[in-house]
């Protein structure tokens, strides 16, 4: 099943552009919407970055960082 995106209400077709063209300008946190209700959440530092995936509000969510990435979590 393919889901629908957007960002800021508006629908995304093109989530890699999208998300070169908010790191070029500076934005370096994206949180995307889908029609089912779930988030997708993109953060980067420009040279690592981490996914997150929550199902719904007050979901904990699920992430991926860059293979190389130096971090911490608590989970």
């Amino acid at each position: 099943m393919t889901e629908s995106w957007t960002h800021d209400d508006n629908p995304v077709t093109d989530i890699a552009e999208l998300l070169r063209a908010r790191i070029a300008a500076g934005h370096l946190e994206t949180w995307l919407t889908s029609e089912s209700g779930r988030s997708l959440a993109f953060v980067t530092n420009t040279e690592s970055a981490m996914l997150m995936l929550l199902n719904g509000e007050g979901d904990p969510g699920e992430h991926a960082t860059t293979p190389d990435a130096h971090h911490v979590s608590d989970r």
